[in-house]
């Protein structure tokens, strides 16, 4: 019996003992569709929400980033205005903000002054400060702030995600500073994985609190060559919060997702499962799409989408370029359409014949969609997987 006639014989016998259901959807639910990842919120201009995205059909949000040290001027003394503008200008147009706060060199000048270790670092030309992570004081002012967010804005529709920020490289995302001066020096600091592990937790925890009726999400990165710390803090969240907090990969490319970071990958799949997942985009198609996958956007797209992300943030560049505009509106409508689970291979938002049928079929030619457990050989472990996903029914 060839190879082909063989597999085919295997996989009749998926049709065996095959019940679909569905999991009952949490309180909270996560945001779906295209996002702008528009630059932050500093007072100069329109900033975040700008007036040609926010115009356009198939755009349905827009991160609003913005700085600690604007937000908190002097200790306890708050300025939302800006931030008040910027939702305004969302409910104006119809679409929602995911907001977040930018910590690390962005956190108030004033916290020196009250005894806050600072760890000095090189940002491209710039010489940059940041609060030492685990820090006991700088814990102290973050979850108050946190606090003082929540107080005001728990009950606001128009924010559709909380990013639950730290200390860190850039204030937003998880990696610290890591050329090989700056391990030094964080290792003179004390650092431990547990240290910085912990200092996240504590964030997530106060943003959980203070944002009762939001879905978070947390990005995760290596953190000085290791995968540690994202992995602690990933389960963490899931122990503690279930499906209420998600991750993001702000550093979403093909090669990133499948060469360079493969394990946070993997966080990033196991959440679209366990709680939900969004991607941002790291590049700008129309300014460098030499840096995209051979299939161009459309491979960044499908392989967030298959993987089960039903949000993406994309540069506005790419948002305004009319020659991205019909993958723009497509790409809105899939992201739209609700992650079932990986079994749902036509992505229609349930399972059904047709899943079956493709199973079948990729299984029958060797297809890598086939592959449910990812080691390279199509074979029974396949199929029982299939079948698991299957009978669980959507997530």
């Amino acid at each position: 019996m060839g190879m082909h006639t063989h597999r085919t014989a295997i996989a009749l016998s998926i049709w065996v003992g095959i019940v679909s259901g569905l999991a009952i959807a949490g309180e909270i639910s996560p945001p779906t569709g295209l996002y702008c990842s528009c630059p932050p919120t500093t007072g100069n201009g329109s900033g975040s929400v700008i007036p040609e995205v926010a115009q356009l059909d198939h755009v349905d949000g827009v991160l609003v980033r913005m700085e600690w040290g604007t937000l908190e001027p002097t200790p306890g003394v708050y300025d939302w205005s800006l931030l008040d503008e910027q939702i305004a200008r969302a409910e104006l147009y119809g679409i929602k903000v995911s907001l977040a706060v930018v910590n690390g060199s962005a956190a108030p000048s004033w916290l020196s002054s009250m005894g806050v270790e600072m760890f000095s670092f090189q940002f491209g030309s710039d010489t940059r400060e940041m609060p030492v992570p685990w820090d006991s004081t700088f814990q102290n002012r973050w979850t108050q702030f946190i606090a003082a967010l929540g107080a005001r804005y728990a009950n606001e529709d128009t924010i559709s995600l909380v990013y639950a920020t730290n200390s860190s490289r850039n204030g937003f995302e998880m990696q610290l500073p890591f050329s090989p001066i700056d391990q030094i020096n964080w290792q003179a600091a004390g650092y431990t994985d547990a240290l910085y592990a912990d200092s996240w937790n504590t964030a997530v925890d106060a943003f959980v609190a203070a944002f009762p009726n939001h879905p978070v999400s947390h990005e995760v990165h290596p953190v000085l060559g290791s995968d540690t710390v994202a992995l602690d803090v990933y389960q963490h969240a899931r122990d503690t919060h279930g499906e209420a907090v998600g991750v993001l990969a702000a550093w979403w490319m093909v090669h990133n997702a499948l060469d360079v970071y493969p394990g946070m990958f993997e966080i990033l799949k196991d959440a679209s499962l366990a709680s939900h997942s969004q991607v941002q985009v790291a590049n700008s198609y129309t300014n460098t799409p030499d840096r995209f996958s051979d299939e161009g956007y459309q491979g960044e797209i499908d392989l967030a989408i298959e993987s089960g992300v039903r949000y993406m943030e994309v540069w506005n560049s790419d948002l305004l370029n009319v020659s991205l505009t019909d993958l723009m509106i497509e790409t809105a409508e899939r992201l739209n359409t609700p992650f079932c689970n990986f079994a749902d291979l036509d992505q229609s938002g349930h399972l059904d014949f047709f899943d079956v049928s493709a199973f079948l079929g990729a299984y029958s030619s060797g297809g890598a969609s086939a592959d449910f457990n990812g080691d390279g050989v199509l074979d029974f472990f396949d199929i029982s997987e299939f079948l698991n996903m299957y009978n669980a029914g959507c997530v």
